[in-house]
């Protein structure tokens, strides 16, 4: 018996640990035909006190049964406590779902109960009921500089994740100088991870309907690697860049992948969404629903080091494996019975109690809390009527639901509630104040993938007011790809200030703009001292269409200030004097300013707080230059 046959029969339980130990003894001693007086040392084995549960090229090793005169193996140690971790900030969040282009209006819908029932949008044949999405055809791909013919191209999934993500990270005010201070451990700028879940490639379904030997046409990409990895590479980012696809949990696993990645150090915030459309006839069937999501996290001490606006933390997960759906497996084709039962030696003997149990007590776990404090769950059922069976976008709907009844502190309807009630909070069983308001929040695939979330509200502290002194107006800028994007975003903005709910501080939305959007070709500055002067002079500017400093044509920053060190100096010495109107000429002409350096030096750190997203101008884009739908 050689080598590799002994350590087989050692891993398969053939041999006992002194058996192996001997023979391999015996093995290497042996003599060997070409072995000399001066040749090498003996062998010596060290067997392993333990194997892995899983051999790489064969079924669990743990399943199989042990030999009658070997011991039972020792249980295995407890995992390493993971309660102490640091808790992860949700700071950023985007969606859009049936009914609701936004996430005020999922918010309208989820506090009001309101399904999104309804037949297919105009465009689409058949008349499966189901949850959709309007005008899934449109795009805007000037504003992420993609050529109009591959946007067609792009899986239109695709497309919709990468426009929910940018309002994400415009949500949490990071994508400007902002994103470039998210650093890795080495100083590499972006170390920003992306993680999605997405539903099967119905996009190139439909083009290999029109695909003939004698009609060669454009084929789309149809693998779900493409979902992150683009979002990526668009903009720079520098994490871990992966899909997960376990159907409705995807989102919910993905999470629980950022939240191992940001702990490890692996990137410094994370992005996680997911996506699923509804555009083959095949995948419409009765009470199937679209949607798309996503959330950026960060580690809270660096949140509040940044100065962002945290909507909940994300306290602890897990994954595991439960009962699958029972079609999963086996359901009956053609020429087939179905199975009723699992072979024998394939039964599972684990523990009595459900699967989906054990994982939802390890969540607990990892957050550090009694099952006791978290009294609300959330999981699919809790965002049926909203999105239906929207696959990857299922997560997506059940975490951000959960996102915003924490931020608002108010239970939506659900089991046990016909209408939505202020959540009010419980002792914390040691008469020191109340507990905080904790949600779990759990999906399962079709195929038994279960996820659980356990979040908790974070309660602010007071924040230390901005001393006025230095001055009384504020520098307010916008940017955007080109004059048009412009003028939409600057409407935004004046409909927000000159609406009737409540708006944020002038300077506190002054200095949002300034740090955390990024500085495109097309620029609009202006200096005001009160919301209601900023409101009249955007009117103006849209009204008008006066023009703006667009920098497609020509020579950014023309007198090279940029490339001279002492610029910064400088800059910081214009900011410290108030002499704003001069700071706002250098970067209308397209010099590059550090804002975040500006705002450290006027003793003030970045704030952020929601804000309008980027207008997008949006065009249908779809097969061969067809407008419509499938």
């Amino acid at each position: 018996m050689d080598e590799k046959e002994v350590l087989t029969r050692f891993k398969n339980g053939g041999l006992d640990r002194a058996q192996a130990a001997a023979l391999l003894s015996g093995a290497a001693g042996a003599p060997r035909a070409a072995s000399t007086a001066t040749g090498p040392e003996p062998v010596v084995f060290h067997l392993p006190d333990t194997w892995p549960d899983r051999a790489a090229d064969g079924p669990a090793l743990t399943d199989r049964p042990a030999p009658a005169d070997r011991p039972a193996p020792a249980p295995a140690p407890p995992a390493p406590d993971r309660a102490t971790a640091a808790p992860i900030a949700v700071v950023g969040m985007a969606g859009r779902y049936p009914g609701a282009p936004d996430l005020a209006a999922f918010w309208h819908r989820t506090r009001s109960g309101h399904g999104s029932a309804s037949a297919p949008p105009p465009g689409r044949p058949g008349d499966e009921t189901g949850h959709y999405l309007e005008r899934v055809q449109d795009f805007d791909p000037e504003f992420f500089g993609i050529d109009a013919h591959e946007a067609a191209l792009m899986d239109p999934q695709e497309r919709l994740f990468l426009e929910t993500a940018w309002e994400a990270l415009e949500d949490a005010g990071c994508t400007g100088g902002r994103l470039d201070e998210l650093t890795a451990p080495d100083g590499t700028r972006r170390s920003v991870g992306v993680f999605t879940g997405a539903g099967s490639g119905d996009y190139a379904l439909l083009a290999a309907r029109t695909w003939t030997r004698e009609r060669l046409v454009p084929m789309p990409l149809s693998g779900q690697w493409s979902l992150p990895n683009r979002l990526s590479a668009l903009l720079g980012l520098t994490g871990p860049s992966q899909s997960i696809d376990t159907e409705q949990s995807s989102v919910l696993v993905a999470v629980h992948h950022a939240l191992a990645a940001l702990h490890r150090g692996e990137c410094a915030a994370a992005l996680v969404g997911g996506v699923r459309l509804l555009l083959h006839p095949s995948s419409r069937r009765p009470g199937a629903g679209e949607g798309v999501g996503a959330l950026l996290l960060k580690p809270l001490e660096r949140a509040l080091a940044d100065g962002d606006t945290v909507h909940c933390l994300v306290r602890g997960s897990a994954v595991g494996h439960t009962v699958p759906h029972p079609s999963h497996g086996t359901a009956a084709g053609p020429g087939r019975r179905p199975r009723t039962t699992r072979p024998a030696h394939l039964a599972a003997a684990g523990p009595g109690d459900a699967p989906a149990q054990r994982v939802l007590r390890e969540a607990l776990r990892a957050a550090g809390v009694d099952a006791s404090a978290v009294t609300v769950r959330d999981d699919a059922d809790s965002v049926r009527a909203l999105v239906g069976d929207a696959g990857a976008a299922t997560g997506a709907a059940v975490l951000t639901r959960a996102v915003l009844q924490l931020r608002h502190r108010v239970l939506a309807p659900g089991a046990g509630r016909a209408e939505a009630q202020t959540w009010e909070t419980t002792a914390n069983g040691e008469g020191t104040g109340s507990a905080p308001r904790r949600i779990c929040v759990g999906a399962r695939g079709h195929g038994g993938a279960d996820a659980h979330l356990v979040l908790e509200e974070y309660v602010p502290t007071a924040r230390a007011p901005r001393d006025p002194a230095s001055t009384t107006a504020e520098l307010f800028v916008l940017s955007a790809p080109t004059p048009a994007h412009l003028a939409a975003t600057a409407q935004r903005f004046a409909d927000l200030l000159g609406g009737p709910g409540p708006v944020p501080a002038l300077a506190v939305l002054a200095r949002a703009l300034r740090t955390g959007r990024a500085a495109m070709d097309c620029r609009f500055a202006a200096v005001a001292c009160d919301t209601g002067e900023l409101v009249r002079i955007l009117e103006q500017f849209v009204r008008d269409g006066a023009p703006c400093a667009d920098l497609r044509n020509t020579d950014a920053d023309p007198l090279g200030l940029g490339g001279i060190p002492e610029t910064d100096d400088y800059l910081a010495a214009l900011w410290r004097a108030g002499h704003l109107r001069q700071v706002r000429a250098l970067w209308l002409s397209g010099l590059d300013v550090d804002w975040a350096s500006l705002e450290r030096a006027h003793g003030s750190g970045a704030v952020t707080v929601p804000l309008p997203p980027s207008a997008f101008l949006r065009v249908p884009l779809w097969l061969g230059g067809e407008e419509g739908q499938a």
